[in-house]
């Protein structure tokens, strides 16, 4: 617990730093709340000062506004059943001083407009699928249930899916595939919608179609100003559009995502596990795999090192994009002597249950990333390392840590240059990108200090040698990323320069910057890494 108490407590002071937002009038925020038919002078809470106890002044207008079936106090069962749904344990540790769920947008335009008038911060939850505290439950404020922004919905000749934030990726590829189509998402069932979407999105089809978060074609968005809906495409506020694709939470909560679509089809792929004695032939299958994805991208992998039951192990999985067995593109990855292979043919839904399956709630988690150059004697060195280190939480319970690789390949790269380009700040001709990503899992606050220093202390001395050897790259992955790293700085100080402009026009007042202090915030990271 000490750790969520100075998380927190880092959190509140970061926010009081950066100072509430200079908001609107409390006149225009009245008449903005009285054109969504709410009358403040007839709700007794609003009336006085709003900014004493303010968070429990916005939860009691909002159960004047809407009733206690959509406001859910926090002396209930319905409230401890929520909290206790996310994913990681210190989201789940959190506790708001309410949970509002809206049914329509025009609910969430009404919410942000009384934080405005009341000063009460609040987060979002879509998936709940974060591993920090803070990231979509509000310590004190309203956390924003999307739980029941759920619709599917096609268009006539089924090109695009309208999709809300209520959804989990499994709900997604089930109700497309009734239809024979689906969307480039998530790659496990439980991950919600939004999170992914705003941050970049790896699917099992990217090689393809890219990252998600290219594949939108236009967001529906709530203004901070006075709470209109805005749509953000290639066409209709187009610098808003840019920023949502890769900048997060800090320009307006996303109430619809309408999605590209591409014909459905069986997958074929699973998981291939091999002995430490095969690492060099796993990783240059890795490298081979990378560097070919122009000539077949149907092939999509990743590769976790990992010690499990006190045996070094790299589990990689391995998914080809139509229903062929033993593709030549994965010719090294099958020449290389393996543990076991789960290799199936399956849909893109049960693909993902069975993701989903292997991933346990209620754990302490981390997320931690960065990329670098690709290269595959560099690549040996890192596994070297990361066995080397692993011994270090071999006394928390249950502690289990992986290193995985990924590769933003050559077609992924080109694909984020369409539609005037995504924030993320990649560059096609540095490609490919080993992107390396350690999950770390484990049972109890007091392991927190220890797994956090060894990932740290890891990437602190892969970044020193991949610059050594001129493999630097500063990208951050955002839903990769942990609670002490600053994403935004990694996109590059011009796209930086330009998520701030776009975001003091969308929003002067930087409500989505201080109201909403939880994830990765245009100026810092979650917290401050006192590592």
């Amino acid at each position: 617990m000490k750790f969520l108490k100075e998380t927190v407590l880092a959190v509140c002071a970061a926010t009081q730093a950066l100072a509430l937002p200079s908001q609107a009038p409390p006149g225009e925020i009245q008449t903005a709340l009285a054109n969504l038919g709410v009358d403040v002078a007839t709700i007794p809470q609003l009336s006085g000062n709003p900014t004493e106890n303010g968070c429990q002044i916005a939860c009691n207008a909002l159960s004047h506004i809407h009733g206690s079936e959509k406001v859910i106090a926090n002396n209930t069962t319905a409230y401890q059943s929520i909290t206790h749904s996310y994913w990681s344990a210190q989201q789940g540790e959190v506790k708001p001083a309410c949970i509002f769920a809206p049914t329509v947008d025009t609910d969430v335009s009404i919410v942000i407009l009384l934080s405005q008038l009341t000063q009460c911060p609040f987060a979002a939850k879509s998936g709940g699928h974060a591993a920090f505290s803070g990231a979509s439950n509000s310590q004190g404020g309203i956390t924003i249930l999307f739980r029941d922004l759920n619709e599917i919905t096609l268009n006539e000749d089924r090109s695009v899916a309208s999709i809300g934030p209520g959804n989990n990726w499994g709900q997604v590829y089930k109700a497309l595939e009734r239809h024979d189509v689906t969307v480039v998402g998530g790659r496990m069932s439980d991950i919600g919608v939004g999170g992914l979407l705003t941050g970049g999105g790896i699917s099992y089809c990217s090689n393809l179609y890219g990252w998600a978060l290219d594949n939108v074609e236009s967001f529906e968005v709530v203004s901070a100003i006075d709470g209109n809906i805005l749509t953000a495409s290639a066409t209709q506020h187009p610098d808003l559009y840019w920023a949502l694709r890769g900048g997060g939470n800090n320009f307006g909560l996303v109430t619809k995502f309408n999605l590209y679509t591409f014909p459905g089809s069986l997958l074929r792929g699973g998981t291939r596990v091999f002995s430490e004695d095969q690492f060099s032939n796993v990783i240059s299958a890795f490298v081979d795999v990378a560097e070919k994805a122009n000539d077949d991208p149907n092939a999509q992998q990743y590769v976790m090192f990992a010690n499990l039951g006190g045996t070094n192990v790299a589990s990689a999985e391995l998914t080809y994009a139509q229903n062929v067995s033993n593709p030549a593109i994965f010719e090294t990855y099958h020449a290389t002597p393996a543990i076991s292979d789960s290799t199936s043919s399956r849909t893109m839904s049960q693909y993902a249950d069975d993701g989903a399956a292997q991933d346990p709630y209620g754990m302490r988690d981390v997320f931690w990333n960065r990329s670098y150059k690709l290269d595959e004697d560099f690549a040996n060195w890192v596994v070297k390392l990361w066995l080397a280190v692993l011994p270090r939480i071999s006394s928390i319970s249950n502690a289990m840590a992986g290193l995985t690789f990924q590769a933003i390949t050559d077609p992924i790269l080109e694909k984020m240059t369409r539609a005037g380009g995504n924030a993320l700040g990649l560059d096609e001709s540095n490609g490919p990108i080993l992107l390396l990503h350690v999950l770390g899992m484990w049972n109890g606050a007091s392991g927190d200090d220890a797994i956090y220093r060894l990932i740290n202390d890891f990437f602190a001395n892969v970044t020193a040698e991949a610059d050594s050897r001129g493999l630097g790259n500063k990208f951050i992955y955002m839903n990769y990323a942990s609670h002490v790293q600053d994403v935004i700085a990694s996109y590059g100080a011009d796209n930086k320069a330009k998520l701030q402009k776009i975001a003091s026009k969308y929003d002067p007042a930087g409500v989505y910057q201080t109201l909403q202090p939880g994830h990765f915030k245009l100026t810092r990271s979650p917290v401050p890494n006192p590592y």
